[in-house]
């Protein structure tokens, strides 16, 4: 071996270990990319599910405040809300008279697909303001209403996603008062 010169190289152990590191590296970073993608995504459908939930609260709060005192002008309502009253719960419906002196009528009803939305009934009229891509269950109205302080309706539901059956249930509770105040 006259004249054989040695050529750096890399031995087959060296090699075995450099693949062994690069693919734990690469199994490391895969996980955590799939991590980061998997809470975007149900971070994602929670921002829908509330942004549903929003809308519609806005919806309701809006014409809840826009509710007057009954004063028996010989509307719908006047069998439904005592003279003086402001808003009546009746077997988990609000009712109420707006300020074209119609009778509002708020309830959850199931749509053709079966799922629970939030309902507004104003004289023949019947449609849905929440969006079934959300189920409304356990809804609650709670009202405050007396001649001495400004009436209020709160209310209480959980609210479910149809588009993403993996996320949490949400327990909602607000309170919305009339626009009218108390003399």
């Amino acid at each position: 071996m006259i004249g054989h010169i040695k050529k750096p190289a890399f031995t087959l152990l060296e090699v075995i270990v450099s693949v062994a590191i690069f693919a734990v590296i690469i199994l490391a970073s895969s996980q955590i990319f799939q991590s980061v993608i998997s809470s975007q995504v149900k971070n994602f459908s929670e921002t829908a599910l509330q942004d549903e939930v929003k809308y519609f609260l806005e919806a309701f709060s809006r014409e809840v405040r826009g509710a007057k005192k009954n004063t028996s002008g010989g509307t719908i309502c006047d069998s439904l809300i005592p003279s003086g009253s402001t808003y009546i719960v009746d077997s988990g419906s609000l009712y109420f008279q707006n300020k074209l002196d119609e009778c509002i009528r708020y309830y959850v009803s199931a749509d053709t697909n079966g799922v629970n939305r939030l309902t507004l009934s104003q004289n023949s009229f019947s449609f849905y303001v929440s969006s079934d891509k959300i189920d409304i269950d356990k809804i609650d109205f709670i009202v405050s209403d007396s001649d001495t302080v400004q009436p209020l309706v709160t209310v209480n539901f959980t609210v479910k996603s149809k588009t993403n059956p993996n996320l949490p249930t949400l327990n909602i509770q607000t309170s919305v008062s009339s626009g009218w105040y108390a003399d």
